[in-house]
């Protein structure tokens, strides 16, 4: 009897010290600043100004540098731990710009990021600082939008691209005055939805923006690829709507088609 009463008062077992270990290192990790690790794995970002808080929950200041003027938000975040048994890590964020307001979860792999349930609006103040155009006063409202975008591995079984996406963007239009080498061309935008999905051509998996009014008639198609190479199409129902357009084709003929790389023009000014 007195053995057995020994023994049940020995310490606790190593295992039970090394999970204890463990659970404090992981909250000594979540009180590390966050100012010290965008500055340890980020020292040089242009894009952030200014980060408060830890890697559980903190803000930032981030800036988007363009030609004339620059974009100017701030972002929130809030750690989603359970996430690391899948690999993962993840965060529900809030992100704001001008009147722009977008909330969803960011995951992070070692291969892939991948947004879900991003819902929101972009204001069309934001716009207009990346783009010199004239815009309407209305906003893009954004609605359960979820991307995954890979990067391609070393082996090549992966290739970089989107392998997910789905969710919708809206937009009311209004008339858009955009510049075309000396002169400003003008065409009233209708009501659009733009439909997000995925598909692979080849060995690309590119996000499909598939551009429709509303009656559900085809407007265009955007296509953005592994290499960030963008693909617009759009048809003659879309441009039916410019007044300088004198062309003639059935609505639902691309007339225009353009493949670029994604930023180009964006901030000209």
């Amino acid at each position: 009897m007195l053995q057995a009463s020994a023994l049940s008062f020995k310490g606790p077992h190593k295992l039970w010290w090394l999970i204890g270990l463990i659970v404090f290192g992981v909250f000594v990790v979540l009180q590390m600043p966050a100012s010290w690790i965008l500055s340890k794995y980020a020292p040089q970002s242009p894009y952030v100004q200014q980060v408060s808080g830890n890697l559980w929950q903190g803000s930032a200041i981030w800036q988007v540098p363009n030609t004339n003027e620059s974009l100017t938000g701030s972002a929130r975040w809030h750690w989603q731990p359970w996430y690391l048994f899948l690999g993962q890590f993840a965060a529900d964020v809030d992100i704001s710009a001008d009147q722009t307001r977008l909330n969803g979860q960011v995951r992070v792999s070692r291969n892939a990021w991948q947004v879900k349930d991003m819902k929101g609006k972009i204001a069309p103040q934001t716009l207009s600082s990346l783009v010199n155009w004239q815009l309407p006063n209305t906003p893009i409202q954004v609605n359960a939008v979820g991307l995954k975008r890979q990067s391609a591995t070393q082996s090549g079984t992966t290739k970089a691209g989107f392998s997910q996406a789905e969710g919708q963007l809206t937009w009311v239009g209004g008339e858009v005055g955009y510049p075309n080498e000396d002169k400003i061309l003008y065409i009233a935008m209708p009501a659009m939805r733009a439909q997000l999905s995925h598909e692979q051509k080849g060995d690309s998996n590119r996000l499909h923006v598939n551009l429709i009014d509303k009656q559900d008639k085809r407007l265009g198609d955007l296509y953005l690829d592994g290499d960030n190479m963008l693909d617009v199409s759009l048809t003659q129902r879309l441009l039916e709507n410019m007044p300088e357009y004198q062309g003639q084709a059935p609505q639902d003929t691309p007339v225009v088609s353009v493949r670029q790389p994604l930023l180009t023009g964006l901030g000209a000014r």
